[in-house]
């Protein structure tokens, strides 16, 4: 904690750069530097201002808590941070299959300032109506969410995005033929479960209705609210599908919170049985709690994956 003397400006810059070094992490690799120029078709996020982050990260270092309130009372120009971030259609990205946006982060992010966000390149195919729209959502969402830290939400945005065009090209290309066999002998999807990231559930109503919509359809799981919010559910493919429906907001399935709620789909499971209580189940804003329930019931692989992404090392 800082003493007298500590103003917004200089939180919205220490807040900035955390949030680039956890993005760093999630997105880079370990060798890889957040403080890199080079746009390198490889990697999933790049610092476009190197020097500029240089400089605020110095500002910040030199900041101790004895020349705190004279630093801070000196002028500092702040500059703009520019980043390309890189969200691909596929688990094998190429140049080809990627959506390439340009963040700019303002004076002022995230305390006081929207981030700027601009959708340069789309994967072949992809409409420009699509396109345009997406900036839009991009754009909207980053001022809907003024005062937090955003560029996860955005990327998530555009892998949803991404998701339902694949989706929706999928459904097309099974359409145009004039028919179909089934394989009988294949085994059909019975049960699953599906893990949903949601940036914050603070609203009770909202609550009660992710409780309701999750057991009419006999589903089993939890939903921790909070910031973020996470929403997890157990049971037949088809009832999980109806719920996934509903939470996106569908003309058919009323009631549902829509793209803007700012959900996203992080993963989904095949399963065998069932593993989690069958009664759906709040829990208070604790995710240390839903990781311990997580252990508990067996399913902590996908929890550390889908919500935490972190993904297991092949020596685990």
């Amino acid at each position: 904690m800082h003493d007298a003397g500590y103003n917004e400006e200089f939180d919205a810059l220490e807040r900035l750069v955390l949030e680039i070094d956890a993005l760093a992490s999630i997105l880079c690799d370990a060798s890889d530097s957040t403080d890199n120029n080079s746009v390198d078709s490889h990697n999933n996020f790049v610092v476009t201002t190197a020097e500029a982050l240089v400089r605020v990260r110095k500002y910040i270092n030199g900041v101790t808590h004895d020349s705190f309130p004279e630093l801070v009372a000196r002028k500092f120009d702040v500059p703009c941070i520019g980043l390309e971030v890189f969200v691909y259609t596929s688990d094998k990205p190429t140049p080809a299959d990627r959506v390439r946006l340009r963040i700019t982060l303002p004076p002022g992010y995230p305390n006081l300032a929207p981030a700027e966000v601009t959708v340069l390149t789309a994967p072949k195919g992809f409409p420009k109506s699509l396109l345009d729209d997406l900036s839009l959502k991009l754009t909207n969402r980053t001022k809907e969410l003024i005062g937090f830290e955003i560029m996860m939400e955005v990327i998530n945005e555009c892998r949803d995005a991404l998701d339902d065009w694949k989706a929706a090209r999928s459904l097309e290309s099974h359409e145009l033929k004039d028919s179909c066999t089934v394989d009988k002998s294949l085994p059909s999807c019975l049960l699953s479960r599906r893990w949903i990231w949601v940036h914050h559930i603070t609203n009770s109503n909202r609550l009660n209705q992710i409780v309701q919509e999750a057991r009419q359809l006999h589903l089993g799981g939890y939903v921790k609210g909070g910031y973020p919010g996470v929403v997890v559910v157990e049971g037949s493919c088809q009832n999980c599908d109806e719920f996934v429906v509903w939470i996106k907001g569908n003309k058919s399935r009323p009631g549902g919170f829509g793209r803007n709620w700012g959900h996203h789909v992080r993963g989904e499971a095949v399963i065998e049985a069932r593993q989690l209580p069958e009664t759906f189940e709040v829990l208070e804003d604790d995710m240390g709690k839903l990781g311990g329930l997580c252990r508990q019931f067996g399913v902590e692989e996908e929890f550390r994956e889908f919500i935490l992404q972190h993904k297991a090392s092949k020596e685990e």
